[in-house]
């Protein structure tokens, strides 16, 4: 269920870059929105994509956390798509790292945090001992 060793270690690494991508595209929708007349629901993205950027790295309901990120940068995409005013250039890096994260995170919910999280610490499969008992002949009876 939570696989370790090298393929946890992709994991880690998967979570850390998709949780970096998130930062970035949550810093750049706050930024404006605390400085400017924007609507609040951009505020909202901006943080959302932060905490989830958060859980993920530190591997805490991961699927739970990829789903929303992933369903922010849809909305976050779709929102710069149309208010933003950058240059084609940027408009093109934003794209591309906004389709990035959104397939990592995507990725995620789907795969699982790995061995190396907060998920498999606390979640993690556990060994039940049950103690054998010494059957008495008097209790048959």
């Amino acid at each position: 269920m939570f696989p370790a060793g090298s393929v946890g270690l992709a994991l880690l690494l998967l979570r850390l870059v998709d949780g970096f991508g998130l930062v970035a595209e949550g810093i750049h929708l706050v930024t404006p929105a605390t400085t400017s007349l924007e609507p609040a629901s951009v505020l909202f993205f901006g943080l959302t994509l932060i905490s989830s950027a958060i859980l993920l790295m530190l591997g805490l309901r991961t699927s739970f956390a990829g789903s929303i990120a992933a369903i922010c940068t849809a909305g976050a995409t779709i929102y710069g798509s149309r208010h933003l005013t950058l240059s084609g250039t940027q408009i093109d890096a934003w794209l591309i790292l906004f389709a990035l994260v959104f397939f990592l995170s995507s990725s995620l919910v789907l795969l699982g945090p790995g061995g190396y999280s907060l998920d498999a610490r606390l979640t993690g499969w556990r060994m039940i001992k049950l103690a054998t008992r010494q059957s008495d002949p008097k209790d048959a009876d």
